[in-house]
């Protein structure tokens, strides 16, 4: 199996030179380049179409970054928030619950008390 696997991967390497090599012999043509600031003479067009083809997968990847880098900030900034929440959950099951309020039982419970209480066969 890895021998076929390095066939094809040597396959596909010639495949790609060969490719390179007709599309260089193919457009060897010079050219004039006109930029914004200055003007290049006599570039052949297979290198002019390798540098607009290599800028382009540039500011791609550059654009890419920025999108990444925001989206693993916001995760981030989600996993912390539910951590927090997670935390503030096992805090709220370990609060402990009275049975009987501190009042007698024939008096109305004191609403301004922030403890919840429970009272059996009610």
């Amino acid at each position: 199996m890895r021998t076929v696997r390095r066939l094809i991967v040597a396959a596909l390497f010639v495949a790609v030179w060969y490719v390179g090599w007709r599309f260089a012999a193919e457009n060897s043509a010079s050219m004039p380049i006109h930029l914004l600031a200055f003007q290049l003479e006599g570039v052949s067009v297979w290198v002019a179409l390798i540098c607009a083809f290599a800028g382009g997968g540039v500011v791609a990847g550059a654009v890419m970054t920025i999108v990444v880098a925001r989206t693993k900030l916001v995760a981030r900034r989600y996993r912390k928030a539910v951590v927090g929440l997670e935390a503030e959950v096992h805090q709220l099951r370990n609060l402990p619950l009275s049975v009987e309020p501190p009042a007698s039982r024939g008096q109305a419970p004191d609403l301004s008390d922030p403890v919840i209480t429970l009272e059996r066969g009610a």
